[in-house]
């Protein structure tokens, strides 16, 4: 007799905005003016616009709403995958936001978010430019295995795509893996992402050694 057990999966909750159909078009015509205002910056991206991280700070009516509304998903994502005590005060979440804009042919290479403190990360789908036009986001299966040996015998679940629909977000570990397919669309993709932490999930990252090197020397400071 076989048990097959799925051991350590990664909980990625998905949240479809019942808002989405009114809050949408106002968050298009504010990330397309936000486009012409801002410098984008270039980080995994391939192409496209890739705003500041800063929308979190910003007062337009629509990315005011969709900030607003962040901290209650991500506090259900964290009572999904920790094993905590007493439920996460949602106002003590803090957030970076960033929009991207996507043209024909503009990807992201493979990446991760985290860093010290980031435990958590989502994207949001504000327009996907349509059916079958590819911009697909996949997880990467970073268990050890998978990553660090050849097989002639394909494993199973390397990677799991998810299909772009508008209203639609993802809420996932900040250390998991993920690209973004080419987008094959004609109009204009717009998606907001976000990474998010709270002190009471301190999360921390061994190789940061700078950000570990200045605590050390603010304690050197108070110990004196």
């Amino acid at each position: 007799m076989y048990q097959l057990l799925q051991l350590f999966p990664s909980q990625v909750l998905k949240v479809t905005w019942p808002q989405a159909q009114r809050l949408n078009p106002a968050l298009i015509a504010e990330v397309l003016n936000l486009r012409g205002q801002l410098p984008s910056v270039s980080k995994t991206n391939v192409g496209g616009w890739h705003s500041p991280s800063v929308l979190q700070e910003r007062n337009e009516p629509a990315l005011r709403e969709f900030t607003d509304t962040l901290p209650a998903h991500l506090s259900a994502w964290a009572q999904q995958f920790f094993a905590l005590e007493t439920p996460l005060d949602p106002e003590l979440w803090q957030m970076e936001i960033w929009a991207n804009c996507n043209e024909t042919g503009h990807f992201n290479k493979a990446h991760d978010h985290f860093r010290s403190g980031v435990v958590v990360s989502a994207f949001y789908y504000v327009r996907c430019g349509g059916a079958g036009v590819g911009g697909e986001t996949v997880f990467i299966n970073q268990q050890s295995c998978p990553l660090n040996i050849h097989s002639p015998v394909p494993l199973r679940e390397q990677s799991f795509a998810v299909t772009p629909e508008d209203g639609d977000m993802y809420i996932f570990p900040s250390w998991l893996g993920h690209r973004v397919n080419p987008y094959l669309g004609q109009q204009t993709r717009i998606s907001l992402a976000l990474n998010a932490w709270h002190p009471a999930l301190n999360v921390r990252k061994k190789t940061d050694k700078q950000r570990f090197a200045g605590l050390r020397q603010v304690l050197r400071k108070i110990r004196r």
